[in-house]
């Protein structure tokens, strides 16, 4: 695709001044839509150079560009829209400028009010918002962009309104960048729904105050369109594909599990999500997880998985694996801890528990002899979590004796087992003659 006219005489040059004489941050709604009805005063052809300046990926004013666009209407929309599709054709689109251009299509579809709304040639693929994969893609792309292109690509996903759209909203909002973060703030205004209402409540809690104030002004805006907000701290739904297999780890002696969840409509086609959750410091350790696994592929993933832990996989139910990983980000959150990136774009696969149940681990565990809070330095120094039991560094130095055979255990030279006691208030040990595969729990 050719660069856009530099400016130096024509109508190429009438449009660049304009879009360079825009002040998007002081310009009213009015100023921009007075600017756009300059723009159509110039033919299709000023028209048609405003879209290669949008779609220009090193344009200056991309962004000015892109507010412009969102203003035309009638003729002028579809003068957009045609030019648009032309110049698509011209080279491939990687994810960012697919979204952006799928969204500015539909919007100039709808704009032009004197036709039917027509599907757009180059429709967005439902894989970039459904395939985890591909969305973790789009954002390393966008992530990649200078602040002025990424706000560029946000306008008219914002101007859009569509919810299903708030899935690239949610991947942009696990970068955690305030500029990106204000900008969906403010734009959430425009998704009257209460599919809006998660993405808000991660809004609202992130550090910088300019950020929390759109977002509550957006919830304002949502309610006044009849929104109702009492939803907002209910967490997102999971994905609606049938669950193919719940897995967990044994709590190790750090008290650390591996969560996995598998869903998938067909064999051919199944995603895995593997959550470590860590009731000690993180909440939540790491997240990783891959799309597009056969079942023989999720077979091998697992035995690969475990192999390199050391440890057997166990079948866990659905609802406890939720309750685990929701614990581990209310943990998370409450300590002040910075979720990992990747679980926002993974939690929608893990899902929520539907109903209270018992965990195997204690998330904020305390020493079942002193009651002091374990710390991680705790574990480092001899300490030891036994499922929902634990003991801090200094009660573990203690000496201890096997439950069984009641023989004195030095931790430090013989093969030592801890284990959850019976009424899960206390840490056991256990010798490995008596072991004999009865430990509940690993930790030396």
């Amino acid at each position: 695709m050719n660069k856009p006219g530099n400016g130096a005489s024509g109508t190429a040059g009438r449009v660049d001044a304009l879009v360079g004489g825009l002040d998007l941050d002081g310009a009213t709604g009015d100023e921009v839509a007075a600017a756009a009805a300059e723009l159509v005063a110039l033919g299709r052809e000023g028209v048609a150079h405003l879209v290669r300046g949008a779609l220009w990926r090193g344009g200056p004013g991309r962004e000015k560009a892109a507010a412009l666009l969102g203003c035309l209407a009638g003729e002028a929309a579809r003068w957009a829209a045609r030019e648009i599709e032309r110049q698509l054709d011209v080279r491939p689109l990687n994810p960012t400028e697919q979204v952006w251009a799928s969204a500015v299509l539909r919007r100039l579809d709808e704009a032009a009010s004197d036709q039917e709304p027509r599907a757009p040639q180059h429709a967005l693929a439902d894989d970039l918002l459904e395939d985890e994969t591909e969305l973790l893609l789009w954002r390393e792309e966008f992530a990649s962009l200078p602040h002025s292109e990424q706000q560029a690509v946000l306008a008219p996903i914002l101007q859009d309104g569509d919810p299903a759209l708030l899935r690239l909203l949610e991947v942009a909002l696990s970068l955690q960048s305030p500029p990106v973060d204000g900008a969906i703030a403010a734009g959430l205004s425009r998704f009257a729904t209460q599919e809006a209402l998660p993405l808000l409540r991660e809004l609202l809690r992130r550090p910088d105050a300019a950020v929390r104030k759109q977002a509550r002004a957006s919830l304002d805006a949502l309610e006044r369109q009849g929104v109702d907000a009492r939803d907002l701290f209910v967490a997102v739904g999971e994905s609606d594909e049938p669950v193919r297999g719940v897995f967990a780890t044994v709590p190790e002696g750090d008290g650390r599990m591996a969560v996995l969840v598998a869903r998938g409509s067909t064999a051919a086609r199944i995603r895995l999500v593997a959550v470590v959750v860590d009731p000690v410091e993180a909440g939540i350790a790491t997240v990783w997880g891959e799309t597009g696994l056969t079942e023989a592929d999720l077979q091998h993933r697992l035995s690969s998985y475990a192999g390199k832990l050391g440890q057997r996989l166990v079948r866990l139910d659905l609802n406890t694996a939720q309750a685990l990983v929701a614990a581990a980000e209310r943990y998370a959150i409450e300590r002040g801890r910075t979720l990992p990136s990747d679980y926002l774009v993974w939690r929608r696969c893990i899902g929520r528990p539907k109903a209270p149940t018992r965990l195997p681990i204690v998330f904020g565990p305390v020493c079942s002899r002193c009651g002091a809070r374990l710390r991680g330095g705790d574990i480092l120094r001899g300490g030891v979590i036994a499922g929902r039991a634990a003991l801090c560094a200094r009660c573990g130095a203690e000496p201890v004796v096997c439950e069984s055979c009641a023989r004195p255990l030095d931790r430090h030279t013989d093969e030592v087992f801890a284990r959850e006691g019976a009424d899960g208030a206390k840490v056991e040990f256990i010798c490995a003659r008596c072991s004999q595969g009865r430990v509940s729990g690993a930790g030396r």
